[in-house]
């Protein structure tokens, strides 16, 4: 599978995390939310998550996600306001900087996705939403 398909996929089976990450993040009051999805199992994906959550937290998320039998992967979410993600997102990813050069989505919710050595920028429409 391409790196692209690979990042959709993952998204796509995480819709219930991205939205409930999002409704977090509204009720935090935190502006403009996006969210960006990691795969704690992709070498680039593990960097972010070490980073934000620390080694240990992400070594023993990988470990209990081991032990349930459907789970492919480690995933994590975390919200970033449209401000953060303006400036940090282009610096890490270049390719993505187009994405923040226009206004904050209203059709869904912007979501990064870290996975198999890249990111890629997604929306997640509203009517996604898991029920």
């Amino acid at each position: 599978m391409d790196p692209l398909e690979e990042q959709q996929a993952l998204a796509e089976s995480s819709l219930e995390l991205v939205f409930e990450t999002y409704d977090l993040a509204i009720a935090d009051k935190l502006r403009q939310p996006i969210v960006v999805l990691v795969d704690c199992e992709d070498e680039l994906g593990a960097q972010f998550a070490r980073a934000w959550m620390g080694d240990e937290a992400v070594d023993n998320a990988i470990a209990h996600a081991r032990l349930e039998e459907e789970v492919e992967t480690t995933v994590f979410a975390r919200p970033v306001t449209w401000a953060d993600a303006k400036r940090e997102m282009p610096a890490a990813f270049p390719y993505l900087a187009e994405v923040f050069e226009t206004n904050y989505p209203t059709d869904g919710i912007l979501l990064v996705t870290i996975a198999a050595g890249g990111a890629s920028a997604l929306t997640a429409p509203w009517d996604a939403r898991p029920e």
